[in-house]
């Protein structure tokens, strides 16, 4: 038996949170020794993100809402509206996004690598958003996105 560790909660109200574009992210854990990272992302009705490509693989669990998920397969585009309770799985470099198609915020709980949460913690902002991105901030993830490795295909 190993002595030297053990379990470790990690309650909500301790989570960082901040807002990439218009989704609010919650870090809640990492495992330790790997580059495993658990986020929940809450996305409120409509918001989504532009399909595009990463090196990092993600898992996603539906937690509330529905969630429509874009992808490529076989050479062509599908979408597939995922509920609470599916898990969706994004290999590394898959063309993928994602909306809420709900009428009420979506919540998932993502798994994520250590790149991604450097994407996320650059393109962070510690304010909601009080409408639609500005041409500025669209600008500035945009100059995010190409430095750390995500090709966006087209705009949303």
């Amino acid at each position: 038996m190993n002595t030297n560790s053990s379990a470790k909660v990690h309650p909500l109200v301790t989570a960082n949170t901040f807002w990439v574009m218009g989704d609010q992210v919650r870090k809640r854990g990492k495992l330790e020794g790997t580059a495993f990272n658990v986020i929940d992302v809450i996305i409120p009705p409509g918001s989504c993100t532009p399909p595009h490509t990463h090196a990092s693989p993600e898992i996603f669990r539906i937690l509330e809402g529905t969630v429509r998920i874009w992808s490529m397969i076989g050479g062509k585009p599908v979408e597939t509206d995922a509920v609470a309770g599916d898990v969706v799985t994004i290999p590394a470099h898959a063309p993928h996004a994602y909306q809420n198609i709900s009428p009420v915020q979506a919540v998932m709980m993502s798994i994520v690598d250590d790149d991604m949460i450097a994407f996320f913690e650059a393109a962070a902002s510690h304010e909601a958003p009080k409408g639609p991105p500005t041409p500025e901030a669209i600008g500035r993830i945009m100059r995010l996105t190409a430095t750390h490795g995500i090709n966006i295909l087209q705009a949303a």
